[in-house]
């Protein structure tokens, strides 16, 4: 911006004089005026006209409070626009607080459009468990849990260790695609994908797939060691549908695990408690993609920034169908930047949630390995511009 020129515009004569000086320059008339009848041939705005309807129903970022339970917020379509084409789908909703309440917004590209995020969902029938245990056993302790195989009495798996395999893929127990297909084994395909609908008010979504193996174990059940009881079992299963969920669908789930604290009851995922959802936090905090790890490493601040929290879930695939490679990173960022101190300014509270898709054409088979390392850089660079712009306190500002 010119702050010369807007200061100098204060003065009302001299900016009549010169527009009084153009009209006499152009060899302006009664019949042709310079302004009146300039024209829209050369004006810089000819070419952007088309857009003014999507223009006019821009709103201003205003923070609001953190919606209700199944309530889709308004969720601004322009502010990512300086995403890379190769990012498909995407949602972000950043947060701040103002006097003690938890304020956010939420930005988009095509962020409800559904489609297939790969192992990004996975985390979703844990969600879901833990919230069915606590409402029927909330004395329950999370940790101690155990899952058998009810045809089998010699097999017998922690729960809290099972959801952490399922999530670094070190397959200390079983495959990730196992331990996530058996987790949603403990209820129907239908009422599991309504929970979630419910829960984030998108009704398009789908979520009766499964993860391209068997369960680890066919007919789980939950067990308690401590009172002896078993506590959950699974259901008759049915044959599988889709996992096609939004960028919006992730954000919003993964803002609530990482919001829970700051949530009023309205906005909480229900029956849950804290200590129960910290065994997914900590399991989440050890997902094998670091996008935000180099990301902050880049920007050189991870020396500086303090409570740092990153818990994430990643997918990646190649769909035969789409002929194409994709990748989708689910996260939520919180840290303490002491940062705008050099410039007088408080120490800042940095709390996000983010969902991305990207995925890049495969022409060749033999350009698989470059496509994958271009791909991944892609993801490294557009997290790596997220965070930044969220440091420097651009990513909230209309441009």
């Amino acid at each position: 911006m010119n702050s010369y020129r807007l200061e100098q515009s204060k003065n009302r004569k001299q900016v009549f004089d010169n527009f009084l000086q153009i009209e006499q320059k152009v060899g302006a008339n009664s019949d042709k005026l310079a302004f009146l009848d300039k024209g829209i041939d050369q004006s810089r705005y000819q070419n952007i006209s088309q857009n003014y309807p999507q223009y006019l129903s821009r709103k201003p970022l205003q923070y609001s409070p953190y919606p209700p339970l199944g309530k889709i917020p308004y969720i601004d379509q322009e502010g990512l626009n300086f995403l890379h084409p190769q990012i498909t789908e995407a949602c972000i909703s950043l947060g701040r607080f103002e006097a003690g309440e938890l304020k956010t917004i939420w930005l988009g590209k095509n962020p409800l459009k559904t489609a297939q995020f790969w192992s990004t969902t996975k985390i979703i029938a844990p969600l879901y468990i833990l919230s069915q245990i606590d409402q029927k056993f909330p004395q329950c302790n999370i940790t101690n849990l155990q899952l058998k195989d009810s045809e089998n009495p010699n097999v017998n798996l922690s729960m809290e260790l099972a959801i952490e395999d399922m999530i670094t893929y070190h397959e200390k127990i079983a495959s990730s695609n196992g331990l996530a297909t058996l987790f949603k084994r403990f209820e129907t395909r239908y009422n599991l994908e309504a929970w979630v609908q419910k829960i984030t008010g998108n009704n398009s979504l789908k979520f009766q797939g499964d993860y391209g193996e068997d369960p680890t174990i066919k007919n789980p059940t939950i067990f308690d060691p401590e009172t002896k009881k078993i506590i959950l079992k699974s259901v008759l299963n049915s044959p599988q549908g889709d996992n096609f969920v939004s960028a919006y669908d992730l954000t919003r789930i993964i803002s609530l695990i990482g919001w829970y604290n700051y949530l009023p009851t309205q906005c909480q995922l229900p029956n849950l408690q804290q200590t129960s959802l910290n065994c997914l936090i900590k399991a989440m905090g050890k997902d094998t993609a670091r996008y935000v790890d180099v990301a902050l490493e880049t920007l050189g601040i991870e020396q500086v920034i303090t409570s740092t929290v990153i818990i994430s879930k990643m997918g990646y695939g190649d769909s035969q169908i789409r002929q194409t490679l994709e990748a989708c990173y689910m996260a939520f960022v919180q840290f303490i930047d002491p940062l705008p101190n050099a410039n007088q300014k408080p120490t800042q509270f940095r709390t996000l949630a983010l969902t991305l898709r990207g995925g890049i054409p495969i022409n060749n088979m033999e350009d698989f390995n470059r496509i994958a390392l271009e791909l991944d850089a892609r993801m490294a660079a557009e997290v790596t511009e997220i965070i930044r712009r969220v440091v420097a306190e651009e990513l909230d500002q209309l441009y």
